[in-house]
């Protein structure tokens, strides 16, 4: 089997996607599975491709790489919560990869533990994308985020929407469809969680969701998990899953090459010290004196949030 994978990224990500690339091939069914990994990177993170090749050629000499060097059309699209506009890299997948039909996306910040044939066999009879329901369709994430200006183009997503970071595309219907011009539409307004929320507008009534267990958000603590079963937005059995044999863990939030304490950061750091070419790439020590907030800098972050969020917007 041969799976179509895609990572985007400019030059304040080039180490961690070379951790992304190293632990999927490390986490499939060697020998049996193999990828077609395609990264679109911007012209300044064009030099990590070496290192990509020598990372992807010891671990699996059957699967492919395919670097996509790129201008990014999105350098002046808005920017918020300190993540750079190569995060709407992604929206450029169907016109940049014309002969592929199907593909999965993931943010670089992301540690595969475990393989993604299942994940890759999902069925999409109808559907642009499958997806993994996030944490914004919590009851008091969703009250705090009705409130920016946009967000009425997304009442009907409430229990549904996605967080983006891990997504299935359906490239030939998407090219079918036309999207693309939508989402280059899109980018000219000031959305919060930028092109996740154009994906979320824009494909309504076209998702197909998946468990949680490939897109375990490490922000996740238990009391959310008890609310997303209350909430109906996971189920107990799923919720389960994710938290004890997650296939995908995803470090939205704080990260754990800033922060060793982050949710589930250790895995991150066990991986990345038991693989030699990963283990200079980042800085432990300095990882390690960076503690976590306190309860007090947590209300005052939420409090900063939600002014930053009616400021930005």
């Amino acid at each position: 089997m041969q799976i179509n994978i895609a990572f985007c990224f400019d030059h304040n990500l080039c180490r961690q996607v070379q951790v992304a690339l190293a632990s999927l091939l490390d986490s499939g069914s060697k020998g049996q599975t193999h990828y077609h990994v395609y990264c679109i990177c911007t012209r300044e993170a064009a030099g990590v491709e070496q290192k990509l090749r020598q990372i992807l050629e010891a671990r699996d000499k059957e699967s492919l790489l395919t670097m996509k060097v790129v201008d990014n059309p999105y350098q002046d699209a808005y920017e918020v919560r300190g993540i750079s506009t190569a995060t709407y890299l992604r929206l450029e997948l169907p016109g940049l990869l014309p002969d592929v039909d199907r593909i999965l996306y993931t943010d670089v910040d992301i540690l595969f533990r475990g393989g993604l044939e299942e994940l890759w066999q999902t069925p999409m009879e109808g559907k642009l994308l499958a997806a993994v329901r996030g944490g914004a369709n919590l009851s008091d994430q969703w009250e705090r985020n009705s409130r920016l200006p946009y967000w009425h183009h997304l009442e009907k997503m409430r229990g549904n929407y996605i967080n983006a970071g891990v997504t299935l595309l359906h490239l030939a219907r998407i090219r079918a469809g036309n999207l693309q011009a939508q989402w280059r539409d899109w980018t000219k307004e000031k959305l919060y969680y930028q092109d996740q929320d154009i994906l979320n507008i824009t494909c309504q009534g076209f998702i197909a969701y998946l468990p949680p267990i490939y897109n375990c958000l490490a922000y996740m603590t238990e009391e959310d998990y008890v609310r997303c079963i209350k909430e109906g937005i996971h189920s107990a059995e799923e919720c389960e899953q994710a938290k004890r044999c997650p296939v995908i863990i995803h470090y939205a939030g704080d990260k754990p090459w800033k922060r060793y304490d982050t949710n589930l950061g250790y895995l991150w750091w066990d991986y990345v010290n038991s693989q030699q070419e990963l283990q200079d790439l980042f800085d432990e020590k300095a990882a390690r004196r960076c503690h976590g907030p306190t309860l007090w800098d947590r209300g005052m972050r939420k409090v900063k949030k939600i002014l930053n969020m009616r400021k930005d917007i």
